[in-house]
């Protein structure tokens, strides 16, 4: 059995499921996963800023440009997972109440860099 190489970007896991991935996994280095339907993808997560959220969208475009992200969900709260939601234009974000609630009053990046 062929062992998954954790290599950072977009690799295809099958049945149009694809994992955005980050290496080495530590601090502010999360991994984003990525649903493609017909005529729709489904994205799960941002990263933890605009650079590298810009970064995984632009690597996606060849998967969405014919079913582009309309769905976002962010599984949690944390900036390294929620930060670079402004980038997904015109998708719907579904995240529980308690997870709304934390990234309405959590600190933004330019807090954390004073």
């Amino acid at each position: 059995m062929e062992r998954w190489r954790y290599t950072k970007g977009l690799h295809d896991i099958g049945n149009d499921c694809f994992a955005y991935l980050q290496p080495d996994g530590s601090f502010g280095w999360s991994n984003a996963g990525l649903v493609r339907g017909e005529g729709a993808s489904l994205l799960v997560d941002t990263l933890f800023d605009l650079p590298l959220t810009r970064a995984m969208l632009d690597a996606m475009k060849e998967v969405t440009g014919r079913a582009p992200i309309s769905t976002l969900v962010n599984t949690h709260a944390n900036g390294d997972h929620c930060w670079g939601n402004e980038l997904v234009e015109g998708a719907e974000i579904v995240a529980s109440k308690t997870c709304r609630e934390e990234m309405l009053n959590e600190l933004q990046p330019e807090m954390l860099a004073g």
